[in-house]
């Protein structure tokens, strides 16, 4: 298949796609997964209470199929160094420094654009960003 046919079939599956999610379908695409819009609201006293304006957000949730969940199961991890401390190491390299002192760099999360991020069916980005380094 050419790019060209490859990008009208992306382009044509998302409009399907979101024409399905605006009609309140799920929308399956086998061993792929699934996705469907999940609400979040404030409560209300009583269901005859609630009403479209307790409805505060909308997300669209994605189930992985079978084969794509099992793709993670036998994962491993492995700490890294923080954004803030490569960036220090580098910074310490380009003067010519062999010593770091990275006690002064930012904790994760704490404004560096550190490993800290929602992810995950519950909304949030997970920290990924654009740039590596941050």
């Amino acid at each position: 298949a050419s790019r060209a046919d490859v990008t009208a079939v992306i382009i044509a599956t998302v409009e399907n796609m979101i024409d399905g999610l605006r009609a309140g379908e799920q929308v399956d695409f086998g061993d792929l997964g699934k996705f469907r819009l999940q609400i979040t609201s404030r409560g209300a006293e009583t269901a005859e209470k609630f009403s479209a304006a307790n409805i505060t957000g909308v997300n669209i949730q994605f189930i992985p199929g079978e084969d794509l969940k099992n793709i993670f199961a036998g994962m491993e991890f492995s700490p890294v160094p923080t954004r803030a401390a490569t960036r220090a190491v580098l910074k310490a390299q380009k003067a010519g420094q062999t010593t770091v002192d990275i006690s002064k760099t930012p904790a994760p999360g704490g404004g560096d654009g550190g490993n800290a991020g929602g992810g995950g069916n519950s909304g949030g980005d997970g920290g990924i960003e654009d740039d590596p380094l941050g």
